[in-house]
């Protein structure tokens, strides 16, 4: 026996040297793919140190195909050689070697040459097997070969299978197992109880003693003691004023969204160690996942050199997600129904980042000693709930909405046992083996690291925003580019400045509209606890009457007759109805019957007086100034409205007296008007005023102001999900700067401030101040904000004439007078030399700044991007948008422009079309062919009804042809027999009777030659020879 395992180790180690093989199941999955790679990498990156044989066992069938020409690619990337022969040879020797110690029954070990993968680096030192789960051979060849084996539980009978084959075979080197389970298999443990015992080891009596009391006290309590009016809760707020939305120019940062860690700070839920595993009660899905748990830690043997761990996961997340990929797709895309919160919210999830896994594992199979135990946790340090969860990723993606999910209704959606879990571990194996705060991604948890984790999220499934900015002269056609571009290729919001203003005061209307709602509620919330407060009171005082009354009855009856008891209850309850708390008295019926309390609560009038409205309205407004949702919002709002009133400071023309008090005789004229005239006066300068200010209310905007909204705009939660196309602005360099650069802008805090910051100007010089720049010398790089700069600006360019010609086409099309007509050439002439003052008359233009454009680095960024900044030409397109196809199912062709536009810019970034959108496009689709079909079956219609008519009114034509033919051959017959009258009568009288003779003569002779008879016959009997001549 020593002979055999000296000889395995000497070919072991003259085969592998200092390889440690693993077996990575499954290597396709998401914490199995990570955890490959991961090993890979380390493998090729370190030499001299530790490196890995890895056997890649796939789940899905296909994943081996992919995994391996995913290797492939990256070793083509990196330089690496393939070459499968040498290490199929090594193998190829270790069977061998097994088979002559062994004996024939372990030769059909070696992996089947189809079902294998194999390429290294170089060869003996570096290689990988991948194979599907389902090929049996490969499976129990990886698993007798490998040194350490890493399975992730996802089915119970694969760990059965794995473990059976195991035990067919004796280990001469010691092997390391670790099953990567899910704390799914604690699901249901119940907490420890920690009520007191007596001495015989019974429940205490303490409770029951003081039972009874409890009760009376309680009874007390409902009967006198009134309830507290109390605040609504966060969950009441939440539903009417919505997620709080910052609106301020800087950036906001979203990791510190409760306190400092995210985390919940008090908790009633038992924290669970990992010596405890024998408590642990499995989810109802889960108990054949227990069972296989319990046989890895029973393998667990010194002698049999297996070292075997039990791994608890927590919920996974990062790197693109698994089971929370569902919630960040629908936050990313702001479903309108929102995130769900399954039950009340505040289960608390143990969670762990999936590199944190990776790594924790990755210390199992390199420790020298395993755990102490069998069963480690391998969770963050984070303790939040779900509900904070939700929060958090609706706050990294701009989402605002969720809905609470009953537990009746957790059928109808998937994997909710991961959400619903509750439970707090102790993690100290993890801890033990990762000390350094280096070893973690996320040790804080969920929601400390949702910004990184929403940015891995982006980053995997490549989502990164497209911005887009498309800038020209007017009427270049920026807007319907624009729109195109929006709606028809990359589904983005697109808008002008207009439009932001216009966004930007329906949002502070939004924000009041909230306020008012949420005021509304609770006075209405408050006034319907007091009514229903007063009517249990009135209740109270209606039944202890009623038993005073039971009570004197029993003590009167032996005393009484029947009539003067009734006599005496009615006067009793006339007393008592009449006696309502508060001191008010009401008009009642005497009742005899003792079931009246209905009628008596009909009767009653339970409305709230002056005074106790009053109160409610005290109440309502100190909860409404003291609650914090509300005063943000109102901050809010005030920060907004001073944005609004930061305008260009106007100042008006001079007047005709101003002017003409140069003069002295005019300053003459105009004092002594002034002394007759000074209530005229005094009327005449309110009238200015009022002039002033309607002035100054419609004066434009500053250009800070305008960053501001713009900026606002731009972190909403589909600018920075899904990106922007920025029609026709920013104008000016300053603009950009203001609007794209990474220096934060205040608002100001009062209103004269915000009225007080712009430069004076007249109403006529207005166009000169917004061209006017400064003319410094142009940076060499312009400091920018990562979430703001665009990706590509497009600056369209056409020649004056062309636009021209398209104004006097727009013109034509739209029928205008010739005074509109002129306005608004003058309009265009004014924005083409603003346009001309900004691109082409400066030493430092808008392209300019785009160019020189870079973003500074932030913490999960790295900076330096620039812009790519594109000259069109727009020419060749037609002078007038075409006009919309015919069909409403129909897609117009994309211009020249557009395609590219397109091409340059790629395609979408999203998650392709929904469901519905495909369903949509596929009804569109349906449609369209129907209507296609019905056209060309109209047209075949339309044609055969042409052919026809055609047909008949060629029929008519022949007929009508045909009678005129025949009504003149008749003509012509008639004609003809009129014609032929006086021949006739001349034979008749002259040729025929001879003739007739001279047939009588033929048949009584009956010449041979009846012919020539005839004629000889009546040339001799002619009596004239000039007749016969004649004939």
């Amino acid at each position: 026996m020593k002979t055999e395992q000296s000889t395995v180790e000497t070919l072991r180690n003259g085969i592998f040297q200092s390889h440690t093989s693993v077996l990575v199941a499954y290597a396709d999955t998401y914490f199995g793919r990570r955890l490959f790679s991961q090993l890979y990498q380390d493998s090729n990156a370190d030499k001299e140190g530790k490196s890995y044989k890895l056997f890649a066992c796939t789940w899905e069938k296909d994943g081996a195909q992919v995994l391996v020409e995913e290797r492939v690619a990256a070793a083509l990337l990196t330089g690496a050689e393939l070459d499968a022969a040498e290490t199929d040879a090594a193998d190829t020797d270790f069977a061998q070697a097994l088979d002559s110690l062994s004996g024939a029954q372990e030769a059909s070990l070696a992996p089947p040459p189809v079902a294998t993968t194999v390429f290294a680096n170089d060869p003996g030192t570096d290689s990988l097997r991948v194979f599907w789960r389902g090929d049996t051979m490969a499976m129990l060849h990886a698993i007798l070969q490998a040194d350490c084996i890493v399975m992730e539980m996802r089915q119970a009978q694969d760990v059965f299978d794995m473990m059976h084959a195991l035990s067919t075979k004796e280990h001469l080197k010691r092997k390391r197992i670790i099953v990567v389970s899910s704390l799914l298999t604690w699901y249901a443990t119940p907490p420890i109880q920690m009520d007191p015992m007596d001495e015989n080891g019974g429940k205490s009596n303490t409770e029951g003693d003081f039972a009874e009391k409890e009760e009376e006290d309680d009874e007390l309590d409902e009967e006198e003691v009134e309830e507290e009016p109390r605040p609504p809760d966060q969950r009441e707020v939440d539903a009417i004023l919505g997620q709080f939305d910052f609106i301020e120019g800087e950036d906001n940062d979203n990791d510190n969204i409760n306190d400092e860690n995210g985390n919940e700070t008090e908790y009633n839920v038992e924290l669970f160690t990992e010596d405890q595993y024998n408590r642990r009660i499995p989810h109802a899905k889960y108990y054949n996942w227990r069972e296989a748990e319990r046989v890895v830690a029973a393998w667990n043997s010194e002698e049999r050199n297996i070292q075997t761990c039990v791994v608890f996961s927590g919920l996974q997340y990062g790197e693109g997600e698994d089971a929370l990929q569902p919630f960040f797709s629908q936050a990313w895309n702001r479903e309108k129904r929102g995130l769900p919160i399954y039950g009340d919210g505040t289960q608390l999830v143990p969670t762990v980042h999936i590199r944190d896994l990776v790594t924790f594992t990755k210390r199992l199979i390199e420790t020298e000693e395993p755990p102490a135990l069998p069963y480690v946790f391998a969770t963050d340090s984070g303790t939040v709930s779900w509900q904070r969860m939700v929060n958090a990723m609706n706050h990294a993606f701009g989402g605002e909405k969720t809905f609470h999910v009953p537990s009746q209704e957790y059928a109808l959606y998937s994997n909710v046992e991961l959400f619903t879990l509750n439970m707090r571990v102790d993690n100290q194996t993890m801890q033990n083996l990762m000390p350094a705060a280096e070893d973690w991604v996320a040790q804080s948890g969920f929601v400390a690291n949702i910004s990184k984790t929403a940015f891995e999220y982006v980053t995997a499934h490549h989502l990164q925003p497209i911005r887009l900015v498309v800038l020209g002269p007017p009427l270049s056609g920026k807007t319907y580019l624009a729109e195109a571009l929006a709606q028809r290729h990359y589904h983005l919001p697109t808008f002008t400045m207009e439009r932001v203003l216009e966004e930007f005061k329906a949002y502070i209307a939004a924000l009041k509209e909230r306020l008012k709602k949420f005021r509304r509620h609770l006075y209405e919330t408050e006034k319907k606890r007091r009514e229903e407060a007063k009517k249990r009171a009135f209740l109270r005082f209606r039944k202890k009457a009623g038993d005073g009354e039971g009570e004197d009855e029993k003590e009167d009856e032996t005393e009484a007759t029947e009539a003067g008891m009734q006599s005496e209850n009615g006067a009793r309850n006339s007393s008592a109805a009449d006696e309502v708390p508060g001191g008010k008295k009401k008009q009642r019926v005497t009742v005899g019957e003792k079931d009246s309390s209905d009628m008596e609560e009909n009767l009653v009038d339970f409305t709230l007086t002056e005074e106790e409205l009053q109160a409610v309205e005290e109440l309502v407004e100190e909860w409404f100034q003291h609650n914090d949702r509300a005063t943000q919002l109102r901050e809010t709002i005030a920060s907004m409205e001073r944005v609004l009133a930061m305008r260009i400071r106007l100042q008006p023309a001079a007047n005709a007296e101003a002017l003409g008090a140069t003069n002295p005789k005019k300053r003459k004229e105009l004092a002594k008007s002034k002394r007759g005239n000074r209530s005229g006066n005094k009327k005449h300068t309110t009238e200015e005023e009022d002039a002033l200010n309607e002035l100054q209310e419609n004066a434009p905007f500053q250009d800070k102001a305008l960053a501001l909204m713009m900026r606002w705009r731009l972190s909403r939660a589909d600018c920075r999900n899904q990106g922007y196309v920025m029609d026709g602005f920013p104008e000016t360099v300053t603009q950009a700067r203001l609007v794209f650069g990474d220096a934060p802008l205040e608002i100001p805090e009062t209103m004269e401030e915000a009225a007080a910051g712009g430069a004076f100007a007249s109403n006529s010089n207005l166009s000169v101040l917004r061209t006017h720049e400064v003319n410094a010398a142009p940076p060499s790089k312009e400091p920018c904000e990562e979430a703001r700069l665009p990706s590509f600006v497009f600056i369209l360019d056409a020649a004056e004439n062309y636009l021209l010609d398209r104004l006097k086409a727009l013109s034509e099309k739209l029928n205008e007078p010739p005074g509109n007509e002129e306005k608004r050439l003058a309009r265009f002439e004014d924005a083409i030399t603003v346009y001309r003052k900004q691109f082409l008359d400066t030493d430092y233009s808008l392209s300019n700044f785009f160019e020189c454009a870079r973003t500074v680095a932030k913490t999960l960024t790295p900076g330096g991007r620039g812009v790519t900044v594109s000259f069109l030409k727009v020419d060749a397109e037609p002078l007038l948008s075409p006009p919309p196809p015919e069909s409403q199912y129909s897609v117009a062709p994309p211009s020249e422009v557009e395609r590219v536009i397109c091409e340059r810019v790629g395609k979408p970034r999203n998650f392709g079309p929904t469901p519905q959108q495909q369903y949509q496009e596929k009804v569109r689709e349906i449609k369209l062919l129907e209507e296609e079909r019905q056209k060309e079956l109209r047209a075949v219609m339309e044609q055969s009804e042409r052919e026809k008519n055609e047909y008949i009114r060629e029929s008519e034509q022949r007929s009508q042809v045909e009678n005129t033919r025949q009504e003149i051959e008749v003509m012509d017959r008639n004609s003809l027999e009129l014609r032929k009258l006086p021949l006739r009568e001349y034979l008749q009288h002259n040729i025929v009777p001879l003739l007739s003779k001279g047939l009588v003569e033929v048949c009584k002779t009956r010449p041979k030659d009846p012919v020539d008879f005839l004629a000889e016959w009546l040339m001799r009997h002619n009596p004239l020879d000039d007749s016969c001549f004649e004939l």
